[in-house]
């Protein structure tokens, strides 16, 4: 696996935006934000296109992250949103170009797609965690404190906050840690860019979602092989879509359809789409972890980054 240096005060990191368009205001507070707490920041001017429902036309989403990719000076690219968009890009990126010059990723959402595309080519250093103009602008102590302990880490991060996480299946498993937004990774098996999730501690979340929904996601991947060979699943947010839906509902739905899985199986840890001034952990992506449900923790036992 290539890993990226670890970030340090002062490194230049760039905000981009290949899924859909943004609040100006807010993307600018949350740069904002991101200087405050001691980087340098750099963005292009056109990240503020719009096309319908994307952030610009693919071709210009692409150059902009090629472009971040290709830049020595920059040491981590950031991201304004999600939303969708990021697929339609990756047969455009410079995969070569990107081996070369490794760098820090920090994104959750659609951003998920980057994450898996990424890691089927063996680069390291993603990190799932806050957005720039949505989450990172207003989050809360906990959540800043999260992100720059993984971004600063060239050492195991070991134990991870799991404030608010339940055990839904006991055990304990070993694996490398993966995974990110539900309906991303369904949506990528069977293409090129399809999550790998073998010996894995798969890490899944999403937002405005039935229960059945959720049902069908999940039975798309035990379908599909995909839970086959996972260790140990952690659940982030799974945000329900209207009142007729109900955690009960939800908690029963993940009963039945995982009653054959397994491993161990925590829920509700604190990453994903969740309110704005809730904690967002920040998880790193492609190193090796472990999980124990007595009592709940996650433990990162491979450095992320050199």
């Amino acid at each position: 696996m290539i890993k990226a240096k670890a970030l340090q005060k002062g490194d230049l990191v760039a905000v981009a935006a290949p899924a859909s368009p943004f609040d100006r205001k807010e993307f600018l507070a949350g740069v904002k934000k991101i200087k405050e707490l001691g980087f340098e920041v750099t963005f292009r001017k056109d990240i503020f296109a719009k096309k319908g429902y994307l952030a610009g036309t693919d071709e210009r989403r692409a150059d902009e992250l090629n472009q971040f990719f290709g830049d020595p000076e920059i040491k981590a690219i950031f991201f304004a949103r999600g939303g969708y968009g990021t697929q339609r890009i990756l047969h455009l990126l410079d995969i070569e170009a990107i081996k070369t010059c490794p760098k820090i990723i920090l994104g959750c959402s659609d951003i998920t797609a980057l994450h898996a595309w990424l890691y089927r080519h063996e680069v390291g250093g993603t990190f799932y965690g806050p957005t720039i103009a949505r989450q990172l602008r207003l989050a809360n102590k906990g959540t800043v404190d999260s992100f720059i302990a993984a971004l600063f880490a060239s050492e195991p991060l070991g134990k991870i906050s799991s404030a608010g996480a339940k055990t839904f299946k006991k055990g304990a498993a070993e694996g490398v840690i993966t995974g990110g937004c539900l309906s991303l990774i369904v949506s990528s098996i069977g293409t090129p860019y399809e999550l790998p999730t073998d010996n894995s501690i798969l890490f899944l979340e999403d937002v405005g979602e039935s229960v059945y929904k959720y049902d069908r996601m999940l039975t798309h991947l035990k379908a599909s092989g995909k839970l086959r060979n996972v260790r140990g699943l952690i659940f982030g947010s799974l945000g329900l879509s209207g009142k007729n839906e109900s955690r009960k509902l939800l908690n029963k739905m993940l009963e039945d359809v995982l009653a054959d899985f397994p491993g161990p199986i925590i829920t509700n840890f604190p990453s994903g789409h969740l309110a704005l001034d809730k904690l967002f952990v920040t998880l790193p992506f492609g190193v090796a972890a472990k999980i124990t449900t007595h009592p709940v923790c996650v433990s990162i036992t491979e450095p992320a980054l050199i």
